[in-house]
């Protein structure tokens, strides 16, 4: 049997994505409150602190919510211009910084389009929406979707529309669209069940607080962590209605790329390769067989005349069952180490 790398197993080859570890990607969203200089700064720092790609949401609020919504002009105070927008994806791209966005409209597309984005996000709100699904597929670009709110069925679909456009590449993004999420909401068992329920790669849209269950997920194969990202939570005073209180900070974001560049790491391949230590130890700490007392010519070993003491010279403990009641050829004598040449074998 091969050598093998568990962890690398899941991850997808595309361009713009890292190789053999699972991608972090820090969800600027609506934080910026409307203000691009904020925007930037936080797309700045979040590049800083390791997010291989930042996200923004594009929408165009009447296009997006019914007036009557209580929170209709608080979200059209947050709202990014498409000229704003614009400006923040031309300083991302000249600077290598990978910037993607949640369209929440056919012009939002568009407009990434513009840049040439390595993927597209598809909300969970929208994880039902054909129209725009469809209309994203057939960009044929890599396809993250959320997964809160849906059922099995609801995911089917999506996988039709993805195959229908000739688009295999597809991220199934496990979530739950609680915010925060709490521990005993966050099944993380579905990572597993949506890989091997509709064989594509899978992810997690993180809502929950701190970096625990994004620690598990990557460990699990997750191709990807999203979380929402600020550089001070304390900006949930100035807006409320963003999404500060779930966001991780520039320190979280690092520790959680750190993290993501470790698993592969640590998880290896299987069967594994014994360490130079351990081929060393197998004779230094393990135990080998020696005379507990005079052993004669011709008398059988047992443990009544030997006894298993470390280091390993002659005969290892794990050859115990072959060489018991073995004949001594020649006369062995106390505390000396037995070899094979010392038996009639």
């Amino acid at each position: 049997m091969k050598n093998r790398n568990i962890a690398c197993n899941y991850y997808p080859a595309w361009p713009g994505w890292p190789e053999h570890r699972t991608a972090v990607i820090a969800e600027v969203g609506i934080n910026h409150g409307g203000d691009d200089s904020l925007a930037w700064q936080m797309i700045e720092t979040a590049q800083e602190n390791g997010a291989d790609f930042i996200k923004l949401q594009s929408f165009v609020t009447e296009e997006f919510f019914h007036p009557s919504l209580p929170y209709f002009l608080s979200t059209k105070a947050m709202e990014l211009s498409f000229e704003s927008q614009r400006k923040l994806f031309r300083k991302a791209q000249s600077l290598n910084i990978k910037l993607i966005t949640t369209p929440f409209d056919f012009k939002s597309v568009d407009l990434a389009e513009e840049f040439d984005p390595v993927a597209h996000k598809i909300a969970s709100m929208d994880n039902d929406n054909i129209p725009l699904i469809t209309y994203i597929a057939a960009k044929k670009r890599p396809v993250l979707v959320s997964c809160g709110m849906a059922n099995l069925g609801e995911i089917e679909k999506i996988i039709t529309i993805m195959k229908r456009a000739g688009n295999d590449k597809l991220v199934l993004l496990h979530c739950v669209s609680d915010y925060p999420t709490s521990p005993d909401h966050l099944n993380l068992a579905m990572l597993d069940l949506l890989r091997s329920t509709f064989k594509v790669p899978v992810g997690l849209s993180d809502h929950s607080l701190g970096l625990y269950s994004s620690f598990i997920a990557a460990s699990l194969g997750a191709v990807v962590i999203e979380k929402h990202f600020t550089t001070d939570k304390a900006l949930h005073e100035r807006f409320p209605d963003a999404d500060h209180n779930i966001s991780i900070e520039p320190h979280e974001l690092k520790e959680l790329r750190c993290f993501c560049e470790s698993v592969p790491i640590m998880m290896g391949i299987a069967p594994r390769v014994l360490t130079e230590n351990e081929t060393i130890g197998r004779n230094d700490f393990r135990r080998g067989l020696y005379c507990k007392k005079d052993i004669a010519a011709g008398e059988k070993i047992s443990l009544e005349n030997t006894i298993l003491l470390r280091p390993v010279k002659g005969i290892a403990a794990g050859a115990w069952d072959f060489v018991c009641g073995l004949k001594a050829k020649r006369n062995i004598f106390k505390d000396k180490p037995i070899y094979y040449s010392d038996l009639g074998l």
